[in-house]
């Protein structure tokens, strides 16, 4: 196992033998649930583990690769003379591929499974320690990707693009809507999607999403944004109705939106204009915002509900004080954050934990969406606990609307 030292200067080297005209990708391989690995199956487990990990590393590369061991269930990967992202991001799904397939170990069958991060000289990095600490960023990322690998991405803050750039977006309608499909398990179909707003801006790329709506919230903008989410969204929810597709959209909403005099009459007026009955609405505030200003949004999500308007609490479970304002709060349907849904088919633990959730929804007489469903089996499991509907990248990735609507013959 090498210290950071060593690792470096093998980083460094790697570097300086490469020509002008190539490019070395740099990737860090963390093992999942390793920990739980060593403390329910023992060291020696988990030291064969680490051991099969490094070979079925070594194997997978070609003979110029190199696989630095880092840490217990931890490597560095270096793949010199590499063509560009694609050629990389092949590389990184063999290593998930491999490193995911099932051991026998000292007895116990084991399924493992591997995040990877990658970071690409020199455009992610000029040295060996900027490029390692892009890729374990990365690596980071990649546990909330189905494919297990992400690259690392120059972070966009809010003071990367000015105020008037984001008024001037929503004023030209630069901004795209994509939808996410959601399914319904009970009846294996698509019976919805959420609406997720894009914004790729012409000087710095693709803004996420938290930068350009923060800066909105603090800039007097969320008003623009909100209505523009919910005007294009309404848009193509009644092209998708009017061909006979009874789905429902939801629609994020900022807690800072329902602060504004006469919300709940603006979402009204937007329904009358695209002729979309109020139940095929549903409106997202996430548990955290929810829980800065109880009082304030009950009262106007209370006469939004009146209205027939479905209310969603996203990231359920991320909160503090769940519990307490379920009872109070306007609720139709509760959304089970995907940290809770990730792991339900290798651990018992989540697996219980995201069955109590479904079962209080249940009790409460709500519906229950599971996010961040990124295979088979977690989906035949959900089915299983009884969860309503979810989604995730097994049943479909965030598109640009006018495709789907497109696709769905409007």
């Amino acid at each position: 196992m090498l210290n950071r030292g060593a690792t470096m200067q093998a980083v460094a080297q790697a570097i300086a033998a490469g020509s002008g005209d190539e490019e070395l990708a740099v990737l860090v391989v963390r093992g999942r649930r390793t920990r739980e690995t060593e403390l329910s199956l023992g060291y020696a487990v988990a030291d064969a583990l680490a051991a099969a990990m490094e070979a079925k590393l070594v194997a997978s590369l070609r003979a110029q690769d190199t696989v630095l061991r880092i840490g217990e269930h931890a490597f560095v990967v270096l793949l010199p003379g590499v063509r560009g992202r694609q050629h990389a991001a092949l590389a990184a799904a063999k290593l998930v591929r491999a490193l995911g397939q099932p051991l026998m170990l000292e007895g116990w069958q084991l399924h493992p499974s591997v995040t990877v991060g990658l970071a690409l000289y020199p455009s992610d990095g000029a040295d060996a320690d900027t490029l390692c600490l892009h890729a374990d960023q990365a690596c980071h990322e990649a546990r909330n990707e189905a494919d297990g690998f992400a690259f690392w991405h120059r972070p966009v803050h809010a003071d990367s693009f000015t105020h008037d750039e984001l008024r001037d977006a929503l004023a030209r309608n630069q901004l795209e809507l994509y939808l996410q499909p959601v399914l319904d398990l009970h009846g294996s179909r698509i019976s919805g999607y959420e609406a997720l707003a894009r914004w790729n801006h012409p000087r710095i790329g693709m803004v996420p999403p938290p930068a350009f709506v923060g800066e909105a919230e603090h800039t007097g903008l969320i008003g623009e944004l909100t209505r523009w989410s919910l005007t294009v969204a309404l848009r193509h929810l009644a092209q998708l109705r009017r061909e006979g597709h009874m789905v429902r959209m939801n629609v994020n909403l900022s807690v800072v939106a329902l602060q504004m005099p006469g919300f709940a009459l603006q979402v009204m007026d937007l329904l009358r204009v695209w002729q979309v009955p109020p139940a095929a609405l549903a409106l997202e505030v996430t548990e955290s915002a929810l829980m800065r200003d109880v009082v304030r949004a009950q009262g106007v999500l209370a006469e939004l509900h009146d209205e027939g308007i479905r209310i969603s609490i996203d990231d359920f479970g991320t909160g503090y004080s769940s519990m307490a304002y379920l009872q109070r709060l306007p609720t139709d349907e509760l959304k089970i954050d995907r940290s809770f849904v990730i792991d339900i088919a290798t651990s018992d633990r989540a697996r219980h934990l995201v069955g109590t959730m479904v079962d209080l929804g249940h009790n409460l007489g709500l519906e229950v969406v599971a996010e961040g469903v990124e295979d088979e089996a977690t989906l035949a499991l959900l089915r299983d606990l009884g969860c309503d509907r979810a989604q995730g990248y097994v049943i479909g990735r965030p598109r640009p609307a006018t495709d789907i609507v497109s696709a769905a013959g409007v």
